[in-house]
C-alpha cells in the first residue's frame, strides 16, 4: 500500500508539473529568451531581437521575425518567421534539440569593409573559445567530434523557403539566392543562384547508411565558366565544375577514425595567382581516398589514387603533429603511354607542350618529407625515366629551333625591351669560341658548377633552396641550373607561379635527356641572352658597357665581376667608387670564387697568387655610378639594397 500510495503521489506531482509547464510555459520561454539576449550582448556584442515568440501546438515554437545585429554595425540576420519542432528524445535526455526547423525567407547581409563591418564581433567567439580551452584535442578526437556533430545535425529535418545572401568589401558585390532549401532525414536538395554572375547550381545529396556513409552532388546548369562564390573573398582562389559527385565513409576502429572519400569531377577548373595566371581545366578528375587518422598522426594510405584525365597517380602521405611535426609524401606514376600522359596534362599549363606526339613510356616518382624542427634533414628525390621514349612531333613550341639562328624577346620583368637575333647574323653574337675561358668558367662556378655533367636538374641544389626558403618563409633562394634558367628564358614567360615551374621542369627533361641541344650551345645561347645591367644582354654588349672590351678579352678579374652579377645585374652600382673602381669588400668573394675554380684544376696558381678585386670600370657603367650621398638613391635602388 505504502508503494502505491507513494507512486500515486509520484504521479500526480508528474502530471502538476505538466500542466503548470503547459499553462506557464510562454512565460518560461520569453524568460529563457532574455537570458539569451542578455548573454549574446555582454559575451559577444551582438543583439538577437524577435517580434513574437510562442509556443504553437504542443511541441512547437514559432518565432517572427528574428534579427541579429552587431552592436554599432548593420544587421547581419533576419528571418521573416521560424517554426521549430522539439525532440522528445533530447527532451527525456534533459537536452534541447528539435526534429524539424521550418524557415521562412531569411536574409543575410554581410559587409567586411573599413568603415562598415558587421562580422567584427567574430573575434569574441574566438576568444570566448580560447578561454574554455582545457586542454588541446587530438586529431582523431577532433575528427570523432566533428562526425558526432554531422550525425546530429543529420538526425534534424528542415525546410527554408527563400534565402538571400548578400556579401560586400571594398572591391565586390555578391549576391546569391537559395529559392529552396529541404532535407528530410534521408533526401537533401537545394538550388543556388548566384544572382551577379547569372549562374544556377543545383545541390543534392542523401544518406547512405545513418551515421557513417553520405552521398553528395552539385550539378552546374549551363556552359559559362563561372566560379563558385565567396572563395577568392581572401586568397583569390577561384574553381568551378560542371558536375561535383563525393562520397563519405565514416568508421570508428581500433587502429583509429577511418574516412573514405570517393570524389568525381567533370570539366573542373581553378584559378590562382600562386598556380597560374590562367584557369587551370580537367575534363574529368577522381580522387579515392583512404584515411586513417590516429592520435595526432593524420595518415593517407598508400591505395589512394588520384586521375587527372588518363593520368593515374598512387599518392601516400603523414602527418604527424607532436613536439617536432613531420610531413611526408609520396606520389608513384605507373608506366603511362607518354602519348596519353601528354594529352592528359591540365589546359591552362604546358603551352608550348600543347600538340606534342610521343612514343615509348614514362613513370615518375616523387619521395619528400621534412620534419619541421629539423628542416636540413629534408628528403627530396624525384625521377622521371623513359622507355623507348621519342618525340615524334612537336607541340606548340619545337625546342631544338634553338640549335640554329632565332630570335629571343628581352624583357625587364614584365616591360619588353627588344628583340635580339642569336646568331652570326647579329654582330654582337659572341660564340663560344670568341669568350675569354675565364668568363665561361667564372658564370659556371657561380652559376652552375655542374652544368657540364648534370641532366638539367641538381635535387640537392633543389633540396636545399627549399630548406632555405622554409627556413625564412619566403622565396629567398631558387634551385635553378644553367639549363633551367635558359629553358625560362627562352620558352617561357616570366611569371612566378607553380604552372610555369612544373613546365620548365618537363621541357628542361626533354632537352637534356633526348640530346635536343647540345651543352655547349646551350650555354653559348645562355651568355649571350641574359641580362647584364640596365639594357645591357649578352656578354659582348656586357664586355663593351663595363670595359670597352671585346668578350675575348676580358682578363680574370673581370670575368669574376660578371659572374657575381648575373642574380641581380643592376646591383653593380653598389660595388664601385664614383672613379668607377671597385670597393676593397668584394675581396672576399673574389677569394672565394677563385679558390673553389682552382680546388677543379680551372685555374693554376699563378691565376690566383695575390689577386685582388682590381677591376675599374672604363665604358658606358660609369656613368650609372652613385655619388657618395645616399639621398641620391632613388626608390629603385633603395629596393635593390633591400633585396
Amino acid at each position: 500500500m505504502n508503494f502505491r500510495k507513494w507512486f500515486s503521489v509520484f504521479l500526480l506531482f508528474v502530471l502538476a508539473f505538466i500542466v503548470v509547464s503547459l499553462f506557464f510555459r510562454n512565460n518560461i520561454l520569453h524568460y529563457a529568451f532574455k537570458q539569451a539576449q542578455k548573454k549574446s550582448n555582454e559575451n559577444y556584442h551582438v543583439q538577437i531581437s524577435v517580434e513574437a515568440i510562442s509556443f504553437s501546438g504542443f511541441d512547437n515554437i514559432f518565432v517572427k521575425k528574428f534579427s541579429v545585429q552587431p552592436e554599432n554595425a548593420d544587421t547581419l540576420l533576419q528571418i521573416s518567421q521560424t517554426k521549430l519542432n522539439f525532440s522528445f528524445f533530447d527532451l527525456i535526455q534533459a537536452k534541447i534539440g528539435f526534429d524539424e526547423v521550418l524557415i521562412d525567407t531569411a536574409s543575410i547581409t554581410i559587409y567586411h569593409q573599413p568603415n562598415r563591418n558587421n562580422i567584427s564581433f567574430l573575434k569574441y567567439f574566438a576568444r570566448k573559445k580560447e578561454q574554455n580551452k582545457t586542454e588541446e584535442k587530438t586529431f582523431q578526437e577532433i575528427a570523432e567530434g566533428l562526425s558526432a556533430k554531422l550525425f546530429r545535425a543529420l538526425k534534424i529535418s528542415f525546410q527554408v523557403n527563400e534565402i538571400h545572401l548578400r556579401y560586400e568589401d571594398s572591391a565586390l558585390t555578391k549576391k546569391v539566392y537559395l529559392p529552396a532549401l529541404q532535407y528530410d532525414q534521408q533526401q537533401f536538395s537545394a538550388t543556388l543562384i548566384n544572382q551577379k554572375a547569372n549562374d544556377t547550381i543545383v545541390l543534392g545529396g542523401n544518406v547512405l547508411q545513418k551515421n557513417c556513409s553520405y552521398q553528395f552532388t552539385a550539378t552546374h546548369q549551363g556552359s559559362n565558366r563561372t566560379c563558385l562564390p565567396f572563395l577568392d573573398n581572401e586568397h583569390g582562389l577561384q574553381c568551378g565544375f560542371q558536375l561535383l559527385k563525393m562520397k563519405l565513409d565514416f568508421k570508428k576502429q581500433t587502429s583509429g577514425f577511418q574516412i573514405k572519400s570517393d570524389i568525381t569531377t567533370e570539366n573542373f577548373h581553378l584559378n590562382h595567382w600562386r598556380l597560374s595566371k590562367e584557369d587551370i581545366s580537367v575534363s574529368s578528375g577522381e580522387f579515392n581516398a583512404s584515411i586513417i587518422i590516429r592520435g595526432n598522426t593524420i595518415h593517407l594510405d598508400s591505395s589512394s589514387e588520384i586521375k587527372i584525365n588518363n593520368i593515374l597517380l598512387h599518392s601516400f602521405a603523414e602527418f604527424h603533429q607532436e613536439s617536432s611535426p613531420t610531413f611526408s609524401l609520396q606520389i608513384k606514376m605507373p608506366e603511362t603511354v607518354a602519348d596519353t600522359f601528354f594529352h592528359s596534362l591540365p589546359s591552362g599549363m604546358f603551352h608550348t607542350l600543347k600538340g606534342i606526339s610521343c612514343t615509348g613510356t614514362l613513370n615518375y616518382d616523387l619521395q619528400f618529407s621534412i620534419n619541421t624542427q629539423e628542416p636540413d634533414s629534408l628528403i627530396f628525390i624525384s625521377s622521371l625515366r623513359r622507355k623507348n621514349f621519342q618525340i615524334n612531333h612537336y607541340g606548340v613550341e619545337n625546342f631544338s629551333r634553338i640549335n640554329s639562328t632565332f630570335t629571343y624577346d628581352a624583357f625587364d620583368k614584365e616591360k619588353f625591351m627588344r628583340s635580339i637575333i642569336v646568331g652570326d647574323e647579329n654582330p654582337r653574337f659572341s660564340p663560344l669560341v670568341q669568350i675569354n675561358p675565364y668568363l665561361i668558367k667564372s658564370v659556371l662556378q657561380s652559376e652552375d658548377p655542374s652544368f657540364m655533367l648534370h641532366r638539367g636538374f641538381l635535387p640537392e641544389a633543389f633540396r636545399e633552396s627549399v630548406v632555405k626558403n622554409y627556413k625564412e618563409k619566403r622565396f629567398a633562394r631558387g634551385g635553378s641550373t644553367i639549363s633551367m634558367q635558359l629553358v625560362k628564358n627562352v620558352f617561357l614567360s616570366r611569371d612566378k607561379t607553380v604552372s610555369r615551374k612544373v613546365e620548365e621542369a618537363l621541357i628542361v627533361y626533354l632537352i637534356e635527356n633526348l640530346n635536343l641541344v647540345s651543352k655547349d650551345r646551350m650555354l653559348e645561347i645562355y651568355l649571350n641572352v641574359i641580362e647584364w645591367g640596365p639594357n645591357v644582354y649578352g656578354i659582348n654588349e656586357a664586355a663593351h658597357f663595363y670595359f670597352n672590351k671585346k668578350p675575348s678579352e676580358l682578363n680574370l678579374q673581370e670575368s669574376i665581376f660578371l659572374a657575381g652579377i648575373i642574380p641581380n645585374p643592376k646591383f653593380f652600382k653598389y660595388q664601385f667608387d664614383k672613379q668607377g673602381k671597385m670597393k676593397p669588400y668584394m675581396s672576399g668573394y673574389f677569394r672565394i670564387l677563385t679558390g673553389r675554380m682552382a680546388s677543379k684544376g680551372w685555374l693554376n696558381a699563378m691565376d690566383t697568387t695575390s689577386l685582388l678585386p682590381d677591376v675599374k670600370l672604363k665604358g658606358a657603367a660609369l656613368k650609372f655610378i652613385l655619388p657618395n650621398d645616399s639621398s641620391a638613391l632613388n626608390e629603385e635602388d633603395e629596393l635593390l639594397l633591400s633585396e
